[in-house]
This record gives C-alpha cells, structure tokens and sequence, in this order.
C-alpha cells in the first residue's frame, strides 16, 4: 500500500494515519511520501521518491512560506506583551495550510503553549516540537493507549479542553486508567455560541475538575465572537468572562485566557495570563481593520506565504477570440495570453456568482504578477486573468506588457498571491474581491500543493532579550 504523508516523524504516526483513512494526513499523492508494510505485528517505514522530484515531474504551483517573516511577527507579537503575560501560537489546520510540524519546529523555545484543534494535530505539533506544551481545543473523550498523545499525556505535555460535564467524566476514567495526570483548561461560552459551557454550568465543572485526583484545572477560556469588530460586544463578553473567574477562587497556577489576535490588539485588558494568537503570525492580521489601533500593530505585520507558478504556454491570438468557458471575456485586438496549470481544483477562488444569471459578481478584473528579466534584472509586472476559471487553468492577458520581454514569458514564474502589501494580488485584496477571508483562501489550498519554505540568513534572525523570552510551560505544569 503507498500512501502520501506530509508529516513524517515517525513509526507511530504513520500507525495512527494508516488507521484512519479520513485524516487529513491521509494522501495518496505528497510532496514527502513513504512506502510502508506490516509484518508480524512491525511496522517497516521505507522512504520513496515522491512523483515531484524533478525528474518526472515538477509541481505546478508551490506556497512559499517565508520564516523570516515569521519570525519578525513572533518578535512583533512578543514586544507587545508585558513579559509576564505567555503566548499561545494556534497552529490549526495544518498551521493554517502552511505546515504545522515545520513551524511548530520554527518556534520552538518562543512559545509558552502551541494551541491546535484536534489531536491528530497535536500529535503533529507535539512530536515537531516536544519541548512545548500543546492544547487542542476539541471536546475530545478519550485517547487511545500506546498513541503520540497517550506519551504527550504522560509526559505533560498534552493539556486539553473541558466543554461539558460527561466529557469531564469520560477524560477522568481515562486519567485513572493511565495513572497519569490530565491538565484541563475549560472553555467558558460568554456569547460565541459554539463549544464549552455556559458560566452557570462552569461553576460545577470546575469543581468536579478540581475534586478528581487524576485532573487539573490548568485553565480557563473563553471566544470572542466578534473581537474585530463590536466593542461593545466583546468588552461585555470580557466583563462575563472575568466576573465569572472573579467568583470562582481559581487556583493559583490556572492560566486564564481569552484574547485571540483581534482581541490581544484592542486592549491589553484583554491579555489575562495569555494570548492565543494565529492571524497574528501569518501576517493575515489586516483584513477588516478599520480601527486605527489594528492598522498601527498590524502595519509591523509580514505575511509569511506567497502562492507561485508559471507558465506553461505563451500564445498569439487574434482579435474578438473568446477565452475560457461561457466565452465571457474576448480579446478587443490580438493579444498574447499565457495559460497558467492551477485553478479552482487548487483552491484558486472563484468570483461570487449571480444565482440567476450563473455570472460573476463585480467588474473588478484579478491580477497576478509576472516575473520579466528587463535590463538584465527580474522584476515583477502585473496582468490581468482573463475569461472564466477552469478547475486547472487560468489564463492571463499579457498584451500590456511591452513587446521587448517578450521572449521571457514562456515558463516565466507567475505569481498568484503575493506577500507584498502593495501588490494587486495581495492576500487582503484576493480575498476581498472573492469574498473570503485571507486565511480561508490559505486553508484551501490543497496539500498536494508542495510547501517552499524560504530559511533566512542566521544573520537576519530576530534575538529576543532575556524579559521577553518565553518560559517552559511543561514545567510550569508538572
């Protein structure tokens, strides 16, 4: 059996993946793959030639995650704290899309928590960076023993969320089965109306949480539902939050947090114990930011990941040639269209369409950037994607662009999202004109899309000062 796996860490994990095919880990075509057998009970992990190596084939697209930029927001986010206030670093979903294990990796040491959603990813995190203590924040029952998370959990490191008092029990007669010690934080619904509890069950669940010998109350949180923009909806649901931890003769090392990025920008009352931050370090912090507050912090901001391709074709056509399906857009005199093998089957999003007339909404035409050697030196230019997006294929109008680069523009990169701020087809304003979100966008590009990540000269990583550094969160909790 062959099977794709972008997270290769070890024997244990590809045993968990084989045995839940509906993982998100599950793939059967990855950049990283590996063969594996059973045989008498073992395991036997052989490493293959993905199908991109470069000699077969090369990727069509890749997602070029700059660590450097990383670490300037980790130092951006860190400045902004007292030294006394620790940092969550959400790496859900995959660290947004980007790779969870390689920056779990990437920052390890300067954060006091790593914080994800499920416990497949936790595992991931915790096994990239052992020395982190990890929360997922799914109402999760029970863990099997012999697992990653069962050794997370005996060593301390696996710290989970408490949403109701039956999973509370579930989680206790697990904790008396491993003879180990179990830290809970529970989530506290002060409005967002998802997962936890409400403040008048919290009281009781705590009390059951702090009565077992086998658990810890080693935190308590809550959402804000709109943290960017009411204030004053997110300044009651902070007064509810607060009053309830206010009544409740918390114990003294419980870490108390409720801020994610929006939240931790408007006010640092918002801050507790600790912040849980992801927009943050993905330098996606500035979509919807009307407040003079979010544009000053997120200004310091780098997005971290651009989205690149190239050309496969470079055609002449002639004037009035319709391109694409519907022939929605025609050429007003010859034009030279490049083709482009990604699109709405690589998470390229698509305009919002008319239910009536199946046609786009707005008039507003998408760029990409095109990379042209003018003068002897690469730069980049921007053009318009023309005609409908295919489940593979955009085109691109590169008529504007004068005839002299010509000759470059077969496999010329191209570059479909860009990290620049300033750029027409920046994250912010790719996703404004499709009516996502920027993270959204990220989270939907497949994982058979490969992941580039860009190391920075040691000589350009950002130092943090001594009060800045992040203490060891395992050992605060043991």
């Amino acid at each position: 059996m062959r099977v794709g796996y972008t997270k290769p860490f070890s024997f244990t994990a590809l045993r968990s993946v084989s045995g839940s095919p509906r993982s998100a880990n599950f793939l059967l075509v990855s950049k990283v793959s590996v063969e594996f057998m059973k045989s008498f009970g073992n395991l036997m992990v052989v490493p293959f030639q993905s199908r991109y190596n470069g000699h077969s084939m090369s990727p069509r697209s890749e997602v070029v995650v700059d660590l450097a930029a990383v670490d300037h927001n980790v130092s951006v986010i860190r400045a902004a704290l007292d030294p006394s206030v620790r940092l969550g670093l959400v790496l859900k979903s995959d660290a947004y899309g980007l790779g969870a294990a390689r920056l779990a990796r990437r920052v390890a040491g300067r954060a006091d928590f790593l914080v994800v959603y499920g416990i497949e990813e936790a595992e991931v995190v915790g096994v990239a960076d052992p020395s982190t203590s990890v929360i997922a924040l799914m109402p999760v029952r029970e863990i099997d023993r012999g697992g990653i998370a069962h050794s997370m959990w005996l060593k301390g490191q696996l710290h989970l969320s408490a949403h109701d008092g039956e999973q509370v029990e579930s989680l206790s007669a697990c904790a008396a089965d491993f003879g180990a010690l179990l830290p809970l934080h529970l989530e506290i619904d002060t409005g967002l109306g998802r997962g936890g509890c409400l403040p008048t069950d919290a009281t009781k669940i705590a009390a059951r949480i702090r009565s077992d010998k086998n658990l810890r109350l080693a935190g308590v949180f809550t959402h804000f539902a709109n943290a960017g923009g009411s204030e004053t909806a997110t300044d009651q649901q902070r007064k509810m939050f607060e009053a309830w931890c206010k009544n409740s003769a918390l114990p003294a090392d419980c870490v108390v947090h409720s801020a994610s990025t929006f939240a931790a920008i408007r006010d640092p009352r918002f801050h507790h114990h600790m912040i849980r931050v992801g927009l943050a370090w993905t330098g996606l912090a500035f979509e919807g930011t009307r407040d003079g507050r979010f544009m000053e912090f997120t200004k310091k901001l780098r997005p971290v990941f651009s989205w690149r391709s190239s050309f496969v074709q470079v055609r002449t056509v002639p004037a009035g040639t319709a391109v694409g399906y519907g022939s929605r857009w025609k050429c007003e005199k010859t034009s030279r269209i490049g083709l482009v093998p990604v699109g709405y089957g690589d998470g390229y999003p698509l305009l919002p369409m008319n239910p009536v007339t199946r046609r786009p909404l707005g008039v507003e035409r998408r760029m990409v950037r095109v990379e042209v050697v003018e003068h002897g030196q690469a730069i980049w230019m921007n053009a318009p994607v023309v005609g409908a997006i295919s489940m593979d294929q955009i085109a691109v109008d590169l008529s504007e662009l004068p005839d002299a680069l010509a000759t470059n523009w077969n496999h010329a990169p191209v570059e479909l999202i860009s990290s620049d701020c300033s750029a027409p087809n920046h994250a912010a304003r790719v996703a404004s004109m499709t009516g996502h979100h920027a993270y959204e966008l990220l989270c939907r590009i497949p994982a058979r899309v490969p992941r580039k990540f860009v190391e920075p000269m040691v000589s350009e990583l950002p130092s943090l000062d001594s009060s800045q550094a992040p203490t060891n969160a395992i050992s605060q909790a043991s």
